[in-house]
């Protein structure tokens, strides 16, 4: 097969394995609307939802996410007037 050839042929994205109750990576970058990059960043330095590795595929567990989600919420801290 030619260069030629190879540049023309639609890239072919692997098959992901579906398991209930869990959203592969490329998934779940896109409901945090994220970058699948940035996700794989979060995984190097520990950050992000937990994840699990079924071989060489990533998933998330839909759980997990909801747990994170909270972890990162953000209570105002009011004012105190002086009166």
């Amino acid at each position: 097969m030619s260069d030629q050839e190879r540049k023309r042929r639609p890239w072919k994205r692997k098959r992901v394995a579906r398991i209930p109750g869990y959203t592969p990576e490329r998934e779940k970058a896109e409901q945090l609307g994220v970058a699948l990059r940035t996700l794989r960043k979060w995984r190097q330095l520990g950050k992000g939802p937990a994840y699990t590795k079924f071989g060489r595929q990533i998933h998330y567990r839909d759980e997990a996410q909801a747990a994170w989600l909270k972890s990162c919420e953000v209570q105002p801290i009011r004012e105190l007037t002086v009166a």
